[in-house]
């Protein structure tokens, strides 16, 4: 496998061409498509996934099968649990959040933020890009000790040699491209990987197209600005570029 120093240089070439690349739209950005009938997509195999219906960006499929390949010949199955999401699907998962009977008295904003500790808005996750994909185990208990720990073990020493990289986390977990930083947002999820070489863009064209009054139709939408919704948790990503 090739190092991750390599592949660190190798990305920054990558990124310097793809500022060339089809300009994405506020529908890409914001999760308005449907992967199902998007030319830019591919549905994921079912032997790869928990579940049917999991949809990735065709470059970022391509990638994680040969991350996948890599974790097999070590004796390690990585399987995706969530993939592409839709600003609808995101919506759901929100809304009926939004609706637990322990939130009752609470201010929207309170909520919202209790809610943000792993939750995205409707309109700011990363997984409506089709870049980011969440793996085998959504506890990050489950990435501590046994299977889950080879799991994510592997992933820190090889997954950026593939492009993708944990973007949720409070430490650096790769000490060869720079130091160490903190990061506002979500709280970290070892389960949640990014493939950096299109999600990097993307977040570049989200800062520059996306504003909080593009965030509404949802429940909580109000609080956009006062949470700092893009600033803190759009952004609060820990990326190597």
């Amino acid at each position: 496998m090739k190092s991750a120093l390599i592949f660190c240089v190798e990305l920054a070439i990558t990124l310097t061409f793809l500022a060339q690349s089809p300009d994405y739209t506020k529908a890409d950005l914001l999760g308005q498509i449907s992967p199902a009938s998007n030319s830019s997509f591919t549905l994921v195999p079912e032997e790869y996934t928990s579940r049917s219906g999991i949809y990735l960006r065709i470059e970022v499929y391509e990638a994680f099968d040969k991350l996948r390949k890599a974790a097999l010949d070590e004796g390690i199955e990585i399987i995706i649990v969530s993939g592409t999401r839709t600003f609808s699907h995101q919506k759901s998962i929100w809304e009926r959040k939004w609706e637990r009977p322990r939130y009752m008295g609470w201010s929207e904003f309170d909520k919202a933020l209790d809610i943000l500790s792993y939750s995205s808005m409707p309109g700011t996750s990363r997984h409506h890009w089709g870049t980011d994909l969440d793996i085998n185990s959504l506890e990050n208990s489950y990435f501590e000790s046994g299977e889950g720990l080879k799991v994510y073990n592997f992933l820190i020493r090889h997954a950026v040699e593939f492009g993708f990289q944990q973007v949720y986390t409070s430490v650096e977990i790769n000490e060869n491209c720079d130091e160490s930083s903190q990061r506002t947002g979500y709280n970290e999820e070892k389960w949640h990987w990014s493939y950096l070489p299109t999600s990097i863009p993307m977040l570049k064209a989200y800062n520059k197209l996306i504003t909080t009054q593009d965030l509404t139709n949802f429940k909580g939408a109000n609080e956009t600005d006062s949470l700092k919704i893009i600033e803190n948790f759009v952004n609060g990503v820990h990326i190597q570029d």
